[in-house]
């Protein structure tokens, strides 16, 4: 079992700096590069399968990558980014000004909440499901997903809580690789790997 975690390449949302969760912003022109330059690398690679966020930003990310392999997509909506509720679509500026409880929070190492978002529980329950389901597969999965889902997938394989913000960032189109040593246990072989991007690099940590 060998799984390639790959974060979409830098979206609009991005680009413009707004906090995305489930909103659907496609590539930006950067993202597109990025896309490329991380499916000319994934061609070298030996893999089975490519699954995705059905989100778009990580879709067409998703199809770059599957194109010189001869690999379709297969969409799994257990890699959506975390619904974020209201913050959804903000930008900094804005989330300060309806919700500046938040930044006290940060500012003292704590997780905040948003009306409507999805829960840290049930996001943490369908990541498990998800490295369930990768878990049982056979060869070498990539899977195209968004900035915390793969931090979370993260926490979880090395058994740390994602209630804690920060431990891992994840830069756009980044691979993290996660395997299965030989006691059986899953393991992170690399994180943030962004060296195929050639300066193309791009860390916007908002979805």
């Amino acid at each position: 079992m060998r799984l390639i975690l790959i974060r979409h390449g830098e979206s609009e949302g991005n680009a413009s700096g707004v906090i995305q969760g489930r909103v659907d912003f496609g590539l930006s022109p950067t993202g597109v590069l990025q896309a490329r330059a991380t499916a000319g690398y994934v061609a070298t690679l030996e893999v089975d399968r490519v699954v995705t966020s059905p989100l778009r930003r990580a879709a067409d990310t998703a199809e770059t990558i599957a194109g010189p392999l001869g690999h379709g997509v297969v969409h799994m909506p257990a890699l959506m980014e975390y619904d974020i509720g209201e913050a959804s679509g903000l930008s900094g500026a804005e989330l300060r000004q309806r919700f500046p409880e938040v930044f006290t929070a940060y500012s003292t190492g704590r997780r905040p909440t948003f009306p409507g978002e999805e829960g840290r529980d049930t996001f943490h329950d369908r990541l498990q499901a998800a490295l369930g389901e990768f878990s049982a597969m056979e060869g070498t999965t990539v899977a195209v997903a968004h900035g915390g889902v793969i931090s979370s997938l993260c926490h979880i394989v090395v058994g740390l809580d994602i209630q804690r913000p920060g431990a891992f960032h994840v830069g756009n189109c980044s691979i993290t690789e996660v395997v299965r040593d030989r006691a059986g246990r899953l393991v992170l072989a690399r994180h943030n790997d962004t060296c195929h991007l050639r300066g193309l690099e791009t860390f916007a940590d908002r979805g």
